[in-house]
Parts: structure tokens; C-alpha cells; sequence
């Protein structure tokens, strides 16, 4: 995965600088949620048109995007951003007892 990822990065959003890559998180969580509104109706003018597949295809961009971004905030270094994040997650399951 993180050699897919470093390969966006590099050959597809080399010029991108790391805090636009950081912003870009947000966007995409906004069309997560956009999508969510979508697919229960809550506005009025769209009502419901999106669906649960919509809401997954967004969350994998969210996931994708926000792996773009640690990847260029860890110097572009796929195998220590690979560490790094098997290292929070084992803080994090280790903290939440599972």
C-alpha cells in the first residue's frame, strides 16, 4: 500500500506541497459527509442521492488522501511511514486494551 501510495505522491502530486496535501484531508472528509447527507435525505433541495457505496468510495479517498499526506510529512520514506503508523497502532490498541 504505502508503495502505491508513494507513487501518487511522487509521480502524480510531486509539486503538491505537504501542507496542501494535509488541507486536501479536509475536502475529502467534506465529500464523505456530503455524501452521508446524501444518502439519508437531509437536504431538502437533493433528498436522497447518493448511496452506502458512494459513502465508502469517499472514505477511501479520506484514507488514501490522508496516506498521501503522513507519507510526504515522513520525508517521502514509505517503509518509516510504514513504521510509524504499525507503531500508533499498536499504542493505540495497547491503550484501548484490545
Amino acid at each position: 500500500m504505502w508503495d502505491a501510495l508513494a507513487r501518487l505522491r511522487n509521480d502524480y502530486l510531486g509539486d503538491v506541497p505537504k501542507e496542501t496535501l494535509l488541507m486536501k484531508i479536509a475536502e475529502e472528509f467534506g465529500e464523505a459527509v456530503e455524501a452521508y447527507i446524501g444518502t439519508t435525505g437531509q437536504n431538502p433541495r437533493k433528498g436522497v442521492c447518493r448511496t452506502k457505496e458512494d459513502i465508502r468510495r469517499e472514505l477511501y479517498d479520506v484514507i488514501v488522501t490522508a496516506g498521501i499526506a503522513v507519507l510526504a510529512w515522513t520525508g517521502d520514506d514509505p517503509e518509516a511511514t510504514a513504521r510509524g503508523l504499525e507503531a500508533h497502532l499498536a499504542y493505540l490498541t495497547g491503550r484501548a486494551g484490545v
